[in-house]
């Protein structure tokens, strides 16, 4: 979100800490058990801003200690999918609320069990011309680094949360849509996701989809001045000529950075679409009454509801050492059956 990005340029130095958001308890996995690597050490900065278009965003800041934060189906009512939620914020900062938790909500809503990334963002710093290059390569590839590192965590935890093979999944804005594509471009099928989710995103000239890349999930608007358009039709040429499957959704109006807020244009229908193809993907989103969400602070209860995945789904508590390094991270087979 450039808007963002110029917002932190102004205001760099003059935030204080919303202590508010402190007070919650949360189910948070930290990526890494020891220090992230390459990280500078710096007091994670919160603040609500007004974005113009948008409404109050609640940004975060100067993150030195990579996590997810878990938002479960409500009651058990896991279908076994899984989705990594990529927030944007031009590498400086995180939407968190806006391209975050609202969308961790509605997708928990649906039976999806979301993981919130808050990756490693610093604000910008005053640097000559010939390094801001380097400093923005650097942002770009710890946040990667992190995502990946998210990926496989959730993984190698599939039997805890529920999981069924297959169905690990990532969605991201802006430049969380970035990292998304680099996700799904990886060399390595065992790095990649099993499907993904590019909203008003792009990926380098230089990136191809890869043999099995994944299936891809693509919104634009043609009103977006920030990340056009045509970056998410290249996205989709590519997928095409490789034979791999993409829907692309591209709306008149609707700018850049709206989440999932629903503000009386077009886009607005983007998460109705978004829900339709991830049933048409194989059932991945479960239909019930009264459908709810298990905040970050709620208990959840044993499970009394059967999705399009059979699997028993209870509580068990985040207590697994964590890896020190992307090598210390064991991925074994993920358990469950698709009926």
């Amino acid at each position: 979100m450039a808007a963002l990005g110029a917002l932190l340029t102004s205001a760099c130095g003059t935030w204080q800490t919303d202590r508010a958001h402190e007070s919650v308890p949360k189910e948070v996995l930290h990526l890494w058990s020891d220090a992230a690597p390459e990280t500078r050490s710096n007091l994670e900065t919160e603040l609500d801003a007004d974005l113009p278009g948008v409404g109050k965003v609640h940004i975060i800041t100067n993150v030195t200690t990579p996590s997810v934060t878990i938002y479960r189906p409500l009651n058990g009512r896991t279908n076994g999918t899984a989705m990594l939620v990529i927030p944007g914020g031009s590498f400086r900062a995180l939407a968190w609320d806006l391209e975050g938790t609202e969308v961790a909500e509605w997708l928990a809503a649906r039976g999806i069990t979301a993981f919130v990334l808050k990756y490693r963002v610093h604000p910008p710093v005053e640097a000559p011309s010939e390094k801001r290059d380097a400093l923005a390569q650097e942002a770009r590839a710890l946040a990667i680094a992190d995502a990946a590192q998210a990926l496989r965590l959730i993984r190698s935890r599939a039997s805890e949360y529920k999981l069924a093979s297959g169905r690990v999944g990532v969605i991201g804005f802006s430049a969380g849509a970035l990292i998304t594509m680099e996700l799904a471009v990886d060399a390595s099928a065992a790095r990649r996701p099993d499907f993904a989710a590019a909203i008003y995103g792009g990926l380098p000239a230089d990136k191809h989809p890869p043999e099995g890349a994944p299936a891809l999930f693509l919104v634009a608007t043609q009103d977006d001045r920030q990340v056009p358009a045509q970056e998410s039709i290249e996205i989709h040429r590519k997928w095409t000529k490789a034979q791999r499957p993409a829907e692309l959704h591209i709306y008149e109006k609707g700018g850049h950075g709206f989440g999932m807020r629903a503000r009386g244009l077009p886009v607005d229908a983007w998460p109705q679409s978004l829900e339709a193809w991830l049933v048409a993907r194989g059932g991945a989103v479960a239909r019930w009454r009264g459908g709810a969400v298990a905040r970050p602070n709620a208990g959840i209860e044993p499970n009394n509801f059967q999705g399009p995945l059979s699997i028993p789904c209870g509580h068990s508590p985040v207590s697994a050492a964590l890896p020190a390094s992307p090598d210390d991270v064991a991925c074994p087979s993920i358990q469950g059956e698709a009926e």
